[in-house]
């Protein structure tokens, strides 16, 4: 009897540890929120997303992100290649879930810090910077699964090509999480 006990004990604080685990996958859009120079702006692009949050409080967790975002510059811009960037960011962010969450739905907010890599798609120039990102999202659980929106701004030095200039990249996706 008491073996069972024990067993059962250890099922159910594994399973209650794992639906502390969530997987997600993004997609949508990238915006600048300010010119790179006065000659060479940056275009919307779009953006793809995959993250792993672990929820260590009913508020409180920690989530791992990967992104790829991709922008093109436009104007007299003197650069080599195509004048297409992939930005690729890698982010680790404490995520705080609101006390307002109402049913299924759940406002949180996030703040983090991690690099990313800017590579001209035309060629073999790339650099990567420290970078910070913070933003708001809402979620929607259906028990497992769940559906999220959020809009994050990406901040880093853009100090390559002649220019010097702190950017912020705007990425607003919408996605799919399934708790594990």
């Amino acid at each position: 009897m008491t073996a069972r006990f024990v067993l059962l004990s250890l099922f159910i604080a594994v399973s209650a540890q794992a639906q502390r685990v969530t997987v997600g996958a993004n997609f949508g859009g990238s915006s600048a929120a300010s010119n790179l120079a006065t000659s060479a702006d940056w275009k919307s692009g779009w953006s793809l997303g995959a993250n792993l949050t672990y929820r260590f409080a009913s508020r409180l967790g920690l989530r791992a992100d990967a992104n790829v975002a991709q922008n093109a510059l436009s104007g007299g811009v003197a650069m080599p290649g195509e004048q297409r960037f992939n930005k690729i960011s890698y982010t680790g962010n404490a995520v705080w879930q609101s006390t307002a969450a109402r049913g299924h739905l759940a406002p949180y907010a996030l703040a983090g810090i991690g690099a990313v890599r800017i590579a001209d798609k035309g060629s073999d120039s790339s650099f990567t910077r420290f970078a910070t990102n913070f933003g708001l999202g809402l979620g929607y659980r259906l028990g497992k699964l769940g559906l999220r929106a959020e809009g994050r701004d990406l901040i880093y030095k853009f100090d390559h090509f002649g220019y010097s200039r702190t950017q912020n990249d705007m990425l607003w996706q919408a996605g799919l999480t399934l708790g594990i």
